[in-house]
């Protein structure tokens, strides 16, 4: 069995809030992408308190799938995206949030240098 690695959950993640497959067109997320924006606009929900939250995930989420994640310590900047609550806003009813995997750098540690020293 594959272990699921933060990083590729993540990206699950991801394509789970806009509602793409992982083999979607750049014009099928766009369209995913301008439908969400569109719905959880703070313009358009000024009695929601969280819908700057849910508008800075919906962009997290955008780059995550069309420019990719940068396996470092810039994972740390999709916090958002551990937020369990505020991702089951976005999803599609009755869908729970992908769980999260760890890191790499942690499975790592695990593996080679936990126990040694």
């Amino acid at each position: 069995m594959k272990k699921r690695f933060k990083e590729d959950s993540i990206r699950k993640r991801a394509e789970q809030i806009l509602n793409v497959d992982s083999d979607a067109s750049e014009m099928e997320i766009k369209r995913a992408y301008r439908r969400l924006t569109l719905k959880y606009h703070p313009d358009r929900n000024p009695k929601d308190r969280d819908s700057m939250r849910k508008m800075q995930l919906i962009a997290q989420v955008y780059d995550i799938i069309m420019k990719g994640i940068v396996y470092d310590d810039n994972i740390k900047n999709y916090e958002l995206l551990e937020d369990d609550e505020l991702i089951k806003s976005p999803l599609p009813k009755g869908l729970e949030p992908e769980p999260l995997g760890e890191s790499h750098k942690d499975w790592h540690r695990k593996q080679f240098y936990e126990g040694w020293a």
